[in-house]
């Protein structure tokens, strides 16, 4: 689940260098980590051929990683096939990491850091549409904050001295009538998003009770209105100094480069920031609910029923095998719960499955619209019925490859992507992904390996431990609160 400027919650995106940032970037020599490496197509043991055919070759992802002085990690990823470089900057930084009383206030950081900075002055969207620049954006996700851009491959300077002039003097161009602005953006937002969004305050009641308060990822990304208001300018000056420090941010660059100039490059605009020590990781751990079942009333014309259930971190053992096992529930009309409740008992009219992975949990959600004039119980029968057959009987040979297949296809389309429209997909998203949850990029490969190899018998095993009756929040959406006066009851 992420937020971005333009985004809706996912639950159920000629040369300019002053003189001034010339003078800030004056080239000191690196001092890069030997630490190349390369991930390599996962075809031990013939799983991932036998699925894919010939389309498991595209799944390799070459990289190379080294670390600048001030501790900022690089990834880069050469293509010489299109005269494109895509960026992709992340901030090991969240909502876990949000003062108490301050919900919301990482993705409100990250429409501030388009506000502008020292150099670049509030330029930064005109700078890159009159280079042609695409895919600009940045979102947040429970565990981090990224920006990304794609440019033609000579804008390449361009590019990075914005990002390092954004990491380096974001607060030079913020005061406190640019906060405010950017507040009531956000509260928008969260009005768009949620209060205003069929099955919004839905949405809302589920993250809140999976993730209830004095837990890192309280508060749904977006935040409350009343922590949103509560945000002052020295909240801000204090988030920019702890946390986008140099030490605690990745910058991934995927494209049509040559190697050594574009080391030399980051090298010129990014080792001269200021060395700050990075902050130290949140590890709380998030505990599976008590069994809870909650009645949101809105002003939708169809019931829906939703499961949701905490889950293990993300590229953890049963990761991969969870997310298998959503793709069996649901995603096409041969699914288990597509088959059963749409097309069998005719109980609904859209159903769904979803895992959202993230560092201290994941959640995992089902749920199924009621078509009109069907009991709302008999739906909630119907899904447990189905989870339950499932963890009893475990899938066929064939749902099973038809799941696997269908996500490492869609893993295989990623791949022909430089940069994804969230940040989290295309090659450099990727790189991101599995260097900030696992520490290593090229754990990519071993991750399409487990997830090849996953069987009935996982399936089976994670439904038992991770999505059973004892931990399971459900939320049910009646239709006939008035817009704005929805409200969850036990």
């Amino acid at each position: 689940m992420f937020l971005g400027r333009l985004s809706a919650p996912i639950l159920f995106g000629s040369l300019f260098v002053s003189t001034a940032a010339l003078a800030q970037a004056t080239a000191r020599p690196s001092a890069p980590e030997p630490a190349a490496a390369a991930a390599q197509t996962p075809v031990e043991g013939d799983a991932t051929q036998r699925l894919l055919g010939p389309a498991a070759q595209g799944l390799k992802l070459p990289f190379e990683k080294f670390r600048l002085k001030n501790g900022l990690t690089v990834l880069l990823h050469q293509d010489r096939s299109v005269p494109l470089v895509s960026s992709n900057l992340w901030y090991h930084v969240g909502p876990a990491n949000e003062p108490a009383k301050r919900s919301g206030f990482a993705h409100l950081f990250e429409h501030l850091m388009f506000e502008g900075s020292r150099h670049v002055g509030r330029a930064f969207d005109t700078l890159l549409e009159s280079v042609g620049a695409t895919n600009v954006n940045g979102t947040t996700s429970w565990d981090r904050t990224n920006y990304f851009e794609t440019v033609p491959r000579e804008q390449l300077e361009l590019l990075l001295w914005i990002e390092s002039d954004r990491m380096g003097f974001m607060l030079d161009g913020l005061d406190q009538t640019r906060l405010d602005v950017q507040r009531d953006v956000v509260k928008n937002e969260r009005r768009q998003s949620y209060e205003n969004a069929p099955y919004g305050p839905s949405s809302l009641a589920l993250l809140d009770t999976l993730f209830p308060a004095g837990t890192p990822y309280h508060g749904a990304i977006i935040g409350s209105m009343a922590d949103l208001s509560a945000a002052t300018l020295d909240d801000v000056r204090e988030f920019f100094r702890t946390y986008y420090a140099p030490s605690n941010a990745t910058l991934a660059l995927a494209g049509d480069f040559e190697l050594e100039p574009t080391r030399a490059l980051i090298t010129r605009y990014f080792e001269t920031l200021p060395d700050r020590p990075r902050p130290s990781a949140r590890s709380q751990p998030i505990p599976p609910p008590s069994p809870q079942r909650l009645i949101v009333k809105e002003p939708v014309e169809l019931a829906r029923v939703a499961f949701g259930f905490i889950t293990p971190p993300a590229y953890t053992p049963d990761d991969p095998v969870l997310e298998v096992t959503m793709a069996v529930l649901a995603g096409g009309k041969a699914t288990r719960l597509y088959r059963s409740l749409v097309v069998e008992k005719k109980l609904a009219s859209e159903v769904d499955a979803a895992l959202d992975s993230n560092q201290l949990a994941s959640s995992s959600v089902i749920s199924a619209t009621v078509t009109s004039g069907k009991p709302v119980a008999d739906v909630e029968r119907a899904l447990s019925l189905v989870l339950e057959g499932l963890g009893k009987q475990g899938p066929t040979s064939t749902e099973l490859d038809r799941a696997k297949r269908r996500i490492l296809l869609n893993v295989v389309g990623n791949l022909e992507l430089l940069n994804g429209p969230g940040g989290e997909s295309g090659r450099a998203g990727i790189l991101q992904r599995f260097d900030h949850y696992r520490g290593d990029p090229g754990y990519f490969a071993e991750w399409v390996r487990q997830l090849a190899n996953v069987s009935a018998a996982d399936v089976q095993r994670v439904i038992t431990a991770h999505l059973g009756p004892e931990h399971r929040v459900v939320v049910v959406t009646e239709p006939g609160a008035q817009r704005g006066a929805a409200g969850a009851t036990p």
